[in-house]
Formats: C-alpha cells, sequence, structure tokens
C-alpha cells in the first residue's frame, strides 16, 4: 500500500456526531410495515429497543450490552412505570406470561423483550420472476437478540438491569448490511400521538439517502400507497392519506437534518396529485463522505458473493475469507473488476487502469477496516 495515500477514515472527528449515528440493519429498513405487523401495539416499543441495542452495540466491545431499565427510558424519551406495570394482554389473567425458572416476563418492557429474543422477525417482499405473470414470495428470519440476562435484588425487584447478546446475523448486518440513522434527529421528530408512525417514516427516508447518493441525484419520488403503510396511514379516502402523510412528512422536514420540500404532482393517466416528490437539500446529504461509506457497503457484499459462489461450502467461514482476499494473485481478476464496477458506482467515476495502486490502496482499506470491525466484534 502506498504509505503517502490517506486512509479513509469513517468514525468522525466529533465524538458526538460519531455517538448519534446508528446503524440499522438493512433488512429491517426494507420491511418496516413487518414490525408493525407482528408486533401490533408493541410495534414503537419493540422498534424503539432495536434502535437501542444496535446504538449501544457500538460502544460495546465484550458482545453483551448492559443497561438499567432507567438508562433506556433516559435516552429513548420513556417513563420507567409506564414500562414496569404488568403488559395489558396478561391484567385479564386469561393469557399467562412466559415464565423461565420462575421469572416471569410480565410488564411491558419485559414481554416485549422476550418477544425479540424468543421469536424471529419475519420479514417479506414480493419479487418479479422471469416469466411475467409469475411473482415470488420470499420470507426471511431475523433474531435480534440470542440472550437475555436479567439482574436484581430479590428485596428490590423492581430495580432491574439487562444483558443481552445480539443475533449473530443481526450483529453482522450493522457491520457490512446496514444504513446510518441520526438518533437525536428519530428522537426529534416524534410527538406523543404519532410518534411511531412518523418515526418509522424517518427511518425510511433517512435510508433512502444511499439511493440518492447511487443515484447522483437529490429528488426522491416514493410510492405514495408505499409511504402511507410504512407510517401506518390507514384513512379509507386518499384525500385524508395525503393530508396525514404531508403532514407527518413536514414534521420531519421541520424537526431534522432531512431537509427536503414536499411536491405532491398527477402523473399520466391520474385526475388528482397522488405522486409524490421530494427534493433535498443537496448540502444535507454529505455526498463524499456517504459516497465511501456507500463504496464500502457495496465492496463488502459483491466480494462476499463471489466468494461464496466460489466456494459455497464455506460461505460462513470468516477466516477463510479473509485469506481469500489478502491473497494478491488468487481470482485478482475478478477481484479488480469488482472494484472497479463498486467504485463506479459508488463515486459514479471510471477508474483507468494507470490507477491500479489506488484501487489496491481502495481494497487494503477495505481489508483494514474489515479487521478492526471483526475484532470489536469478538
Amino acid at each position: 500500500m502506498n504509505s503517502k495515500s490517506e486512509p479513509l477514515v469513517f468514525i468522525p472527528n466529533n465524538a458526538q456526531e460519531w455517538l448519534d449515528r446508528v446503524r440499522l440493519d438493512r433488512n429491517l429498513f426494507y420491511n418496516l410495515p413487518d414490525i408493525q405487523r407482528n408486533f401490533k401495539e408493541d410495534a414503537t416499543l419493540a422498534r424503539d429497543i432495536i434502535i437501542f441495542l444496535a446504538h449501544s452495540y457500538k460502544t460495546d466491545l465484550f458482545g453483551y450490552t448492559n443497561f438499567g431499565i432507567n438508562d433506556f427510558c433516559k435516552l429513548m424519551g420513556y417513563k420507567s412505570p409506564n414500562l414496569q406495570k404488568t403488559h395489558p394482554v396478561f391484567e385479564a389473567g386469561m393469557i399467562k406470561p412466559p415464565t423461565l425458572l420462575g421469572h416471569e416476563f410480565k410488564s411491558v418492557f419485559e414481554y416485549t423483550l422476550y418477544r425479540l429474543a424468543a421469536n424471529n422477525i419475519p420479514l417479506s417482499r414480493i419479487e418479479k420472476t422471469q416469466i411475467p405473470s409469475m411473482k415470488e414470495l420470499n420470507v426471511s428470519f431475523v433474531q435480534i437478540i440470542s440472550d437475555i440476562r436479567v439482574s436484581y435484588n430479590v428485596n428490590r425487584p423492581q430495580k432491574r438491569f439487562y444483558s443481552f447478546k445480539l443475533g449473530r446475523g443481526f450483529v453482522e448486518n450493522l457491520i457490512s448490511f446496514y444504513v446510518t440513522l441520526s438518533l437525536k434527529d428519530y428522537l426529534r421528530v416524534a410527538s406523543n400521538k404519532n410518534s411511531g408512525r412518523i418515526k418509522n417514516l424517518y427511518i425510511y427516508l433517512a435510508g433512502m439517502q444511499n439511493v440518492l447518493i447511487y443515484n447522483n441525484t437529490n429528488v426522491l419520488t416514493p410510492n405514495f400507497d408505499l409511504l402511507c403503510e410504512i407510517a401506518n396511514i390507514e384513512d379509507q379516502l386518499p384525500k385524508h392519506r395525503k393530508f396525514t402523510l404531508h403532514k407527518y412528512l413536514k414534521n420531519i422536514a421541520d424537526n431534522s437534518d432531512l431537509k427536503f420540500q414536499i411536491e405532491f404532482f398527477a402523473e399520466k393517466g391520474q385526475k388528482q396529485a397522488y405522486s409524490i416528490r421530494l427534493i433535498f437539500d443537496s448540502s444535507q446529504l454529505h455526498l463524499e463522505g456517504n459516497k465511501k461509506n456507500l463504496f464500502f457497503k457495496l465492496l463488502n457484499e459483491r466480494l462476499r458473493q463471489a466468494f461464496d459462489d466460489q466456494f459455497p461450502q464455506y460461505d460462513d467461514n470468516f477466516e477463510l475469507f479473509q485469506q481469500w482476499l489478502t491473497n494478491r494473485e488468487y481470482d485478482k481478476e475478478l477481484k479488480d473488476r469488482i472494484i472497479r464496477d463498486v467504485y463506479k458506482a459508488s463515486f459514479m467515476s471510471e477508474h483507468e487502469k494507470t490507477e491500479d495502486l489506488s484501487l489496491q490502496d481502495l481494497l487494503d482499506s477495505y481489508i483494514k477496516n474489515l479487521n478492526e470491525e471483526k475484532q470489536e466484534d469478538s
């Protein structure tokens, strides 16, 4: 590697800014309505717990996230008594809470935690096939929490401390398959009445920034019905859904760093203006820094996929993947082609053959970053 080349830095110099950024598994970002469908009245709390654990993970070097319920409440804006009371589903006594070794997971907080650990979240999507009349349903299952520890004094059982280990797949995606959002903005856009709906919409818009950067544009044209589904807007009349959606979007534009203008327009064949256009402030997209992050994520996906295709029997072996990466001559043409393609997609620029050294620097920086994150994970 060229000793004079400047390394790619992914942690900002400002520590507070780094702490504010939260990585969220991109599978969850793509399937926000599935969380609502699976957790129903607990969906907002479940999503906030996921965000909290993902935020805590970045400062946890030993694999476990440790906190008291007051820590969660202080950061995420909850009141402890509301989370420690018996969950409504158990109040009538007809349904018994899950119990392990005499410990009942019956509070609002602990029952939601238990569900995040005991049940993998099904994430679904419909995909097109090569046959126009055929569609394919894809369902993947994500485990958020793999281990739970609850510590308390038997004389003061209401004061509890929790320790969690995140699911392996979830952790791997926090490293390589994620979207980034601002915790400050995520909390700031919330309102008491519609906080869960607006937070969902914020997550979607924050995650779509990479799509804007990838396409080298600041204009997003999301599907109207998709946005309504993400924000759980269920009004019968389209004009009422439009009014509510506009209100939520304006809340986000006014109270977060996602600065954008909202335009509704009528597409060809539409009688009313129900198509939507969001025009983002280019200066707020942080294009260069995000392009570097996008480059790393795309490169990781493409290289891992190439390794899995070459050696399907070792698709879960990080050490062999690392050896394959660091062997300069093995599959050299394949690696070079992947780096060139990803660089072009991320930075909208071609690399000439005379820039091979620069491309090798990028691969070296990627391997260095991968090793550092793997050490933290272990």
